[in-house]
């Protein structure tokens, strides 16, 4: 049976998923661009949950069990092209080896990694970069989300003409962002360290002019239990855990600024959803942020750890209505821009000639 496009991502019928990761949450919205234009497609659910953390062992018996099942999907169907969602660590050999198997099929592949923590792996602590770069060199193309993933690939000299910059897509809403006085800042993401949450809450608890500011956090983690028990008896900081879309939604119209301070990223899932709701944004400068978020222009671009700047950011935000208002009128025009779900989707599309 032929096919058009082969997918190995988390996928959206997956019902062991409780809440909608990054990569997820992009699968969502391009299955339901492909449903509306007939792309015909296969998916192979890659989805790992990390909390808690699989065993070296466990994930080694996964990906053999994922490599079976590749093997029979491509014996049973033929295909126009694949794209591979990447990760990092050990997900990063098997999504590459799952992707040059592929290409052996005669099959163009697009391996997209989306984890900024790839990125750290690869900088701070050098891991196989000539072998990396031999095997990604291997694949017809490498996906990427621009702003430092583009400086990166030059470092690890991918070849350049493999390269594709496709920018988070994102059904865009009709919305009109109204605000208060009081300001509330709003984290969505994983309640772990490496999320600059600790950061935050720090800097929250610091600095007492900020007890005129709500903060909600929505997630869980391993650090939940414990932030919960540091913020106790701060009523303006109240922690939702981890909640459905719908729900998730509503805080994002009721809230005034995105807040997401992590040591790495991709390009976080949030920041789009934040723009979809005209969110001014502060952010670390980190994976692909860069393309979004625009320093005095949106929000705020903060570097990891940098807690003076963090506190500065919050300050300048919600001190300033006027100052909310300018932002979410620029985020609005950064989505129409960036985040189209029709120009970045049918980009990605065109590379298999798939109209």
């Amino acid at each position: 049976m032929k096919k058009d496009i082969l997918i190995l991502a988390p996928s959206p019928f997956n019902k062991e998923i409780n809440h909608s990761g990054g990569q997820l949450t992009a699968i969502i919205n391009l299955v339901s661009y492909m449903d509306k234009r007939g792309i015909s497609y296969d998916i192979l659910d890659i989805f790992r949950s990390s909390y808690p953390p699989p065993s070296t062992v466990d994930k080694i018996k996964t990906s053999w069990s994922r490599f079976k099942e590749l093997k029979e999907i491509l014996k049973k169907s033929s295909y126009r092209g694949a794209l591979v969602f990447g990760t990092f660590g050990l997900g990063f050999w098997e999504k590459l080896i799952f992707s040059l198997y592929i290409e052996k099929k005669d099959i163009k592949t697009l391996f997209f990694i989306r984890s900024g923590h790839f990125m750290a792996d690869v900088i701070d602590k050098g891991y196989n970069i000539p072998v990396k770069r031999f095997l990604m060199n291997k694949i017809s193309y490498i996906g990427h989300q621009g702003g430092k993933w583009e400086k990166f690939y030059d470092r690890v000299r991918v070849d350049n003409h493999r390269l594709v910059k496709i920018l988070n897509w994102i059904d865009i809403k009709e919305y009109s962002r109204k605000f208060s006085d009081t300001t509330t800042f709003l984290y969505v993401g994983a309640v772990v360290e490496k999320k600059g949450v600790v950061d935050l809450i720090d800097v929250i608890l610091k600095h007492k002019d900020l007890n005129g500011y709500r903060f909600i956090f929505v997630g869980g983690g391993t650090l939940l239990d414990k932030l919960k028990e540091r913020a106790k008896g701060r009523d303006n900081i109240i922690f939702k855990g981890w909640l459905d879309s719908d729900k998730v939604a509503e805080l994002y119209k009721s809230s005034d600024v995105l807040i997401l301070p992590s040591y790495a990223e991709g390009f976080a899932n949030v920041i789009s959803e934040a723009l979809n709701y005209r969110m001014p944004i502060i952010s670390t400068n980190v994976g692909g942020v860069s393309e979004s978020v625009k320093e005095n222009y949106n929000g705020f671009l903060i570097e990891p750890k940098n807690s003076f700047q963090l506190y500065k950011s919050i300050r300048r935000l919600g001190d300033s209505r006027e100052l909310r208002e300018l932002f979410s009128k620029n985020s609005e025009k950064i989505l129409i821009k960036n985040h189209s779900i029709n120009r970045n989707c049918n980009k990605l599309f065109r590379l298999f000639n798939i109209e």
